[in-house]
């Protein structure tokens, strides 16, 4: 039976074959090129009729692609076979039989030059059998389906580029999506176009759209939409609080059980989307090094006992250097797949690599992917930098811009846009690109750049042309972590840039202040602040301060001067950042000329630790959004904050001990929705009087515990915190003992479960091998 289903999927040739052989062995006289021609044929038939017999014994395993090549060749043998009788028993012509076999011939020939990649299939089809991923998917399907209360529930998944987040995201997307009445997977990106966002969305989940909707008519119909529904949303790849504040306002809670799932980079981002509403926050790890070695063998030799022994001890280095990130696994096993397995090349890469454990031991890893691609491919992957971050590429416009762009080469026996299928299945066997909507045949619709290989296209920029200018409708520029120095005056004829952002070591020309137009601007150094008072329409500024320590009096009084000028001219000033090292004369200057910024709505101090806040913070009367240090703080300092009527989210870093118990007293903070507190020289000495920050969601303490129980005690009480949801508090364990931090967290803990609003609580440990032995009484433990 089994001889017979090969027989059948062979074709004809098993009896072809033999016919071949008869006509170059006998005694027919053939010109010396249809004999070459003839064995040629016999060769190259051979061989497909010897894969013909092994795909038929793994029916069931073949994919699309594979089988319309075997049909293709099941079809040619019973041509060829019409052909060679035709040969031998009808015409009798030379030319003509010479003519004949170049037919077949031609037919071979084209055959052979379709290219099945033999990884493609797996790479796709083994996307679905991913490494790792099964216990943290289970666990967020879990905690997502768990409820019995029917409010809207968030999971935010946090960790840096390169873990996984976005693949976790999408594997609990597909799996969960069937139980809701709508869903959407919605890509954010570093600078997010808001309206397009909201209005793809709508779209999406099913709605129509008009083009002409603003942002807010765009949020008024996604409520709209989904008040009675059951809805699912990922929100992919969040890169500020700002864009999750206007997605958010886009998703009402319905009390139907629906779902968010987030992911970002910056934990500040995961905290604010799990802070008013009721969220987990999901820390990604590394894969360990089981899972480390199944993907990295998978991705190179389908299974790990096919590593030959000679290459496993340099195997294992290179995957101690990835540290359990699949990304650095892929895209070094994708490289190595390439090459050919000889150990000086392998330990040449080895060698190559720094470790990923961080953004940039990955990105030298995708620089050195990216160094190994032919020229042909470095150029096509190149061009993919003129479509936005996180688009969709088509794959066939793409193939198509390729062919138009002069980047394929003429390949004999393909055409143009066959050769092009094969570079981009190349850069996706590469890991270059991302496949996106994969198809029944094991082929992608489209492609996405991975937002790491964003940074490899910046990265390479060294000098802005002059002709930078001529691009007279350019909104934004952003060259952050490029290698531009110096940007051209030229830059000063783009008068409808809204948007500039650069390194701090960037130096800009003085044409900047003829950008008129320009609204959010950074990181201007201190020698820039001068030019400032001349762009009035800055809604978004960060200067950058740093070098100004090593000015002389006379310059400092002058930048100041001309900081406190410009500020008082930039009346639509909404978000201010400033940044510089710990000076603190200039921290006092730059403290009194905040109240030159009644407008702003966001202020951020970094690097800076004032001696105490000073009064002029009460005159920011339109402020939200406040991140600052002091040194010290007393209790007015706090009555003059809780004056603010208008402060949503405060972070507050105090350095030393405060000399008194602190109170948030009745009715301050009133509009308060997050509260971080970190108490760096002092134990837990904040009180939460009735009736304050009645509005809080989310309350975020760091202290001592060794200073908290030797002055008084552990006593927490956040009873009077009436909209309180979430409780977050790092214990600084530095010389306290272990029965002090157990003490201290039963403590947050009984308090927390006599709060009557129940709020979720996370107890973080901060210097735990510093804690101190309480037998030893003063020893101090480390971990091994």
């Amino acid at each position: 039976m089994a001889g017979a289903i090969v027989s059948v999927s062979t074709g004809a040739l098993s009896t072809l074959l033999p016919k071949l052989s008869l006509l170059i062995q006998g005694e027919y006289k053939l010109l010396k090129g249809v004999k070459g021609g003839i064995s040629f044929l016999k060769d190259e038939l051979s061989s497909m009729h010897t894969l013909l017999v092994k795909l038929a014994n793994n029916e069931e395993k073949l994919d699309e692609q594979v089988k319309d090549w075997r049909n293709k060749v099941r079809e040619l043998s019973y041509d060829i076979e019409d052909c060679i009788d035709l040969f031998l028993h009808k015409v009798s012509s030379s030319n003509a039989k010479a003519g004949l076999v170049r037919k077949m011939a031609a037919k071979i020939r084209k055959l052979c030059h379709i290219q099945i990649d033999p990884r493609l299939p797996v790479l796709y089809v083994e996307a679905e059998k991913l490494v790792g991923i099964d216990g943290p998917r289970e666990k967020i399907i879990e905690w997502l389906e768990n409820d019995e209360s029917h409010k809207l529930k968030v999971v935010c998944i946090v960790g840096f580029g390169g873990l996984g987040k976005t693949t976790l995201a999408n594997q609990v997307y597909h799996k969960m999506k069937g139980q809701f009445d709508c869903s959407s997977f919605m890509p954010i990106s570093r600078n997010p176009n808001i309206t397009k966002i909201l209005a793809d969305l709508l779209k999406e989940l099913g709605s129509s759209v008009d083009t002409s909707d603003d942002e807010r008519q765009l949020i008024c119909k996604l409520r709209t939409f989904l008040q009675c529904k059951r809805y699912l949303v990922i929100v992919d790849d969040i890169w500020s609080t700002k864009a999750w504040e206007v997605v958010k306002c886009a998703l009402p809670e319905n009390n139907l059980c629906s779902r968010i799932i987030s992911t970002t980079r910056n934990a500040d981002v995961a905290t604010s989307c799990c802070s008013s509403l009721a969220g987990y926050i999901h820390n990604m790890q590394p894969l360990n090094e089981q899972d480390s070695q199944k993907l990295f063998y998978k991705r190179i030799f389908g299974d790990k006992l096919a590593c030959p022994p000679y290459l496993e001890q340099v195997s294992h280095g290179i995957i101690s250097k990835c540290h359990g990130l699949p990304l650095a696994l892929i895209s070094i096993a994708s490289l190595l797949a390439g090459k050919s397995r000889l150990k000086e090349q392998w330990e040449q890469v080895y060698n190559s690599i720094g470790f990923a454990f961080s953004q940039q031991g990955i990105r030298d890893i995708l620089l050195l992917s990216y160094y190994d691609l032919p020229i042909h491919l470095k150029t096509c992957l190149r061009y993919l930098s003129v479509f936005p971050e996180d688009y969709e590429i088509d794959r066939e416009e793409l193939i198509w811009r390729w062919i138009a762009e002069g980047f394929i080469s003429e390949v004999k026996g393909q055409t143009l846009d066959q050769v092009a299928e094969n570079y981009f299945n190349d850069l996706v066997n590469r890991s270059m690109i991302h496949p996106v909507d994969i198809k029944y045949d094991g082929r992608a619709d489209a492609c996405k750049l991975h937002d790491m290989l964003t940074y490899l296209k910046i990265k390479s920029i060294t000098e802005l042309p002059e002709q930078i200018g001529d691009l007279r409708n350019l909104l934004t520029l952003d060259i952050r972590s490029s290698r531009v120095e110096k940007l051209p005056s030229t830059i000063g004829c783009l008068k409808n840039l809204v948007r500039l952002l650069v390194d701090y070591n960037v130096e800009l020309p003085n044409e900047i202040g003829d950008l008129q137009a320009l609204q959010q601007l950074s990181r201007a150094s201190v020698v820039f602040v001068e030019q400032l008072k001349r762009l009035t329409n800055l809604r978004a500024i960060d200067i950058d301060l740093r070098g100004s320590e090593q000015l002389g009096d006379h310059d400092t009084a002058r930048y100041m001067e001309a900081l406190k000028s410009s500020l008082a001219v930039m009346g639509k000033l909404q978000i201010l950042q400033i940044s510089y090292g710990n000076d603190t004369v200039i921290g006092e200057k730059l403290m009194d000329l905040l109240c030159y910024s009644p407008c702003v709505r966001k202020l951020v101090i970094d690097n800076c630790i004032f001696s105490r806040l000073s009064k002029q913070l009460g005159l920011l009367v339109n402020l939200r959004h406040l991140e600052i240090g002091v040194r010290n703080i007393k209790q007015d300092d706090l009555c003059v904050l809780g004056s603010i009527p208008t402060l949503l989210f405060v972070r507050l870093f105090v350095k030393n001990e405060p000399d008194e118990r602190l109170a948030i007293g009745s009715h301050q903070f009133r509009c308060l929705k997050q509260f971080i507190f970190k108490n760096h020289g002092g134990g837990l000495e904040m009180l939460f009087m009735q009736e304050a920050m009645p509005e809080l969601r989310w309350l975020s303490l760091e202290f001592r515990a060794r200073l908290t129980d030797c002055k008084m005690g552990f006593e927490f009480d956040f009873k009077h915190l009436a909209s309180l949801e979430h409780l977050e508090v790092s214990i600084n364990c530095h010389f306290a003992t272990w029965s002090g931090v157990e003490a201290a967290e039963a403590a947050v803990r009984n308090a927390a479960s006599a709060h009557p609003g129940c709020p979720t609580v996370e107890i973080n440990r901060v210097w735990e091998s510093y804690m101190v032995d309480n037998e030893q009484g003063g020893g101090v433990t480390y971990d091994q």
